[in-house]
């Protein structure tokens, strides 16, 4: 009896199974962030997006929300700065979001972190409208007009510029970012 084309499916079954249950949260290092934050991050991951409290025609809270603001009350620092090297960009976006509205935080180091990480995107969801953006840009344009704060209050004139010079180059190649961000997805 030939037990090749047995041995040789058992092989591809195993490599399949360890392909499907094997993804980046499991490779993620969870050290230092609390049991049922890694819970809700998961959860939020995958929702896929952040939320603005009130989406669709009828005006209705989703449950994302909710998640989000119990994320953004309870995330410490150190598991915010975690969080920024998490593999997807909307739990990064949370973070960086969070890290942005605390006073103590270098908001240039912060910028430079975030545009430098050119494969990750955030996708936004507000009443009927969703979009995605890079995550520097993200972090550079859209939080400070969220947070009503001009970066003219939070940067001098010469790392605003240098910021913003960072950012352009970046949005220039954003096609060729989003491309190997989709080769990401497959």
């Amino acid at each position: 009896m030939n037990y090749i084309p047995l041995f040789s499916l058992g092989i591809v079954f195993l490599l399949l199974s360890f392909t499907f249950s094997h993804n980046y949260v499991n490779n993620f290092n969870w050290n230092g962030i609390r049991t049922n934050v890694k819970d809700s991050i998961i959860a939020f991951e995958k929702y896929g997006s952040i939320t603005s409290k009130y989406v669709g025609y009828a005006g209705k809270t989703p449950q994302q929300w909710y998640r989000q603001k119990w994320l953004n009350e309870n995330l410490n620092e150190n598991e915010l700065i975690k969080l920024t090297e998490y593999p997807n960009g909307t739990v990064k976006g949370i973070a960086y979001w969070n890290l942005f509205k605390n006073k103590k935080v270098d908001k240039k180091e912060l910028f430079e972190k975030a545009l430098n990480d050119t494969l990750a995107f955030v996708h936004y969801q507000s009443g009927c409208l969703g979009t995605g953006f890079m995550l520097g840009e993200f972090v550079v344009t859209y939080l400070p007009m969220k947070e009503n704060i001009s970066l003219n209050e939070i940067l001098s004139k010469k790392e605003r510029k240098g910021i913003l010079k960072i950012l352009a180059i970046r949005k220039e190649k954003e096609n060729f970012y989003k491309k190997e961000y989709y080769k990401t997805l497959k």
